[in-house]
């Protein structure tokens, strides 16, 4: 019988998205014991940045008191790429826990954006999803969608404003900000996630005050012209060659737009429909611009692929989300569950995904 694999989850963060990251990782973790196949280490980063190793329930990672319940023990990693230990701080003595493969549930920037990525493949240290290039790429939306309109990938009319431009001559920046596009559009960080800080603008008028809140979680913004249509997903799964689709599933909001409160709210009203009811032709189309869409920036392992379907019948990408939500609501455990996946299946095969990367790079 074969040792049990050291898997160490890594949860919280210093982004926005710090809750949803501590409720994914619940998720992942509770699923993840019930295959028995795992010896799991669950790390969590506070909001300002300090590592611990965590012993406690799941369920106070859920309800975010954690780091007072405890137990939890200072940790940390080093880039030495001969030592792929988890070094655990215990009555002033170090700990050494050897790792096999490291888990980020770090959803948005400082985790998702390729920082801890980077980290990781510097020290040598497998982990599951994309590498470093592909998780920055793709949380940048201003260099994902110049990528995407290079491959002709087609999405909904662009722009982007940035900080600097912005302070130094509003007046000039906002002439240019929405040249071309029409109202209404949405403002939202470049490098934003989970919806956070992004507005519908219905005028000139409300651009500026929209492009503070954007500026509030990021140096850049993007402006979106609206789109009329349906909002559709499909999850991703895979390597670098021909990944797994899901069938595409369909999202209602229950308000405008599909905010942050409408991903993650328990009392949410949103309605995910899976499979959508579209024909065989967008079917398709959404699977082919999802697989191109993979290839372009690069992607691996996981990623759950957005799209609009315009009521004229066009086809728009989205966004590509390179560590989707593990909520009991989110729709990528949700998409992969009706591709015939059972729960714990989709999250080993990361897993070995992610080991099957380092080794061929040796």
């Amino acid at each position: 019988m074969s040792a049990k694999l050291n898997l160490v989850i890594l949860f919280g963060g210093r982004s926005g998205e710090h809750e949803v990251s501590e409720a994914s990782a619940a998720y992942i973790i509770d699923t993840l014991e019930r295959a028995a196949t795992y010896h799991i280490l669950p790390v969590g980063i506070t909001r300002d940045g300090r590592w611990f190793a965590y012993e406690g329930d799941t369920a106070a990672m859920r309800d975010g008191t954690w780091l007072e319940q405890g137990p939890v023990f200072p940790a940390y990693l080093i880039a030495d790429t001969s030592k792929h230990n988890l070094y655990v701080e215990r009555a002033g003595e170090n700990e050494v826990c050897k790792i096999d493969c490291v888990f980020p549930v770090l959803h948005g920037p400082n985790g998702e954006d390729g920082t801890i990525q980077g980290m990781l493949e510097l020290a040598g240290i497998p982990f599951v999803g994309c590498g470093m290039t592909a998780s920055a790429l793709a949380m940048d939306k201003v260099f994902a969608n110049t990528i995407f309109d290079q491959k002709n990938i087609p999405r909904t009319p662009w722009r982007s404003v940035d900080n600097m431009s912005w302070r130094q001559d509003v007046s000039h920046t906002l002439n240019e900000a929405d040249k071309g596009l029409a109202y209404p559009l949405f403002v939202k960080p470049a490098c934003g996630g989970s919806s956070l800080g992004i507005t519908k603008v219905m005028s000139r008028e409300a651009l500026p005050q929209a492009l503070e809140l954007a500026f509030s979680h990021d140096r850049k913004a993007i402006i979106e012209q609206g789109v009329r249509g349906r909002e559709l997903e499909i999850a991703v799964l895979g390597g670098y060659g021909d990944p797994l689709l899901s069938p595409v599933g369909e999202i209602i909001p229950d308000r405008e737009f599909y905010d942050y409160d409408s991903k993650y709210e328990a009392q949410s009203t949103s309605q995910l429909i899976i499979p959508a009811k579209i024909d065989g032709e967008t079917h398709n189309t959404i699977r082919n611009l999802a697989v191109r869409a993979w290839r372009a920036l690069d992607c691996y392992g996981m990623a759950r692929i957005d799209f609009f379907l315009t009521d004229d019948g066009q086809v728009l990408l989205n966004e590509i989300n390179t560590i989707p939500g593990f909520v009991s609501i989110s729709m990528y455990p949700r998409l992969l569950r009706a591709a015939g996946y059972r729960d714990e299946e989709p999250l080993q095969e990361l897993v070995r995904l992610a080991i099957e990367r380092e080794q061929r790079m040796e």
